[in-house]
């Protein structure tokens, strides 16, 4: 019985891993010299972050038919790889949260979006939901919060408030990560591209 094992998910083409003979769905073993066995990928991560200029990884390379067994995705990587380590602070709160009545006579809440204190958008759940389900996509290797969960019934005020704040705390993860915050999605979702 072997503990799970990190590997190679992604290589930049002509970067000093492809130049050193890393291959997709390679198992790390090792990072300069500590075994990495059964620690998580933000762990194995770290160690490769703290190395400086000198990395030595050991590996066991696989075929690629023995990765795509593995489950691994071995599609090549995005054109430019975004650094997920690099953060920075919006001033984004949800203060707030109406109900409203659309055309056809069915009520749904809006919540109110603020940068700097000033009210910029209203977004319904849907919303969030969509715009959780583009970034998943577009940014595929980026593992993303949870959304609160769906409620197919009426929510109390009680429950209205939970997902509120819950819904600040999911987005104020996702724009605390530099590129998605940076990303047209999210600057259309937080109202931040919007004309004065």
């Amino acid at each position: 019985l072997y503990m799970p094992m990190q590997y190679v998910s992604a290589l930049v083409e002509d970067g000093p891993g492809a130049a050193g003979g890393l291959k997709l769905g390679d198992r790390i073993l090792e990072v300069n010299g500590t075994p990495v066995e059964g620690l998580s990928h933000g762990d194995v991560v770290d160690l490769i972050r703290v190395s400086g200029a000198m990395l030595q990884l050991l590996v066991i390379s696989v075929t690629e038919e023995e990765a795509k067994h593995l489950e691994m995705d071995a599609r090549p990587p995005p054109p430019s790889v975004p650094d997920v380590f690099e953060r920075t602070s919006i001033p984004l709160t949800i203060p707030s949260f109406a109900e409203e009545t659309g055309p056809t006579g069915d009520s749904f809440i809006v919540y109110e979006i603020h940068i700097s204190g000033e009210q910029t958008c209203r977004r319904r759940y849907s919303e969030f939901d969509s715009l959780c389900s583009v970034l998943k996509r577009q940014f595929s290797a980026v593992e993303f919060p949870k959304l609160p969960t769906k409620w197919p019934f009426k929510l109390s005020p009680q429950k209205v408030e939970q997902r509120r704040r819950q819904l600040e705390q999911w987005l104020d993860t996702v724009c605390s990560v530099k590129f998605l915050s940076e990303s047209a999605e999210v600057l259309d979702f937080i109202g931040a591209n919007r004309q004065e």
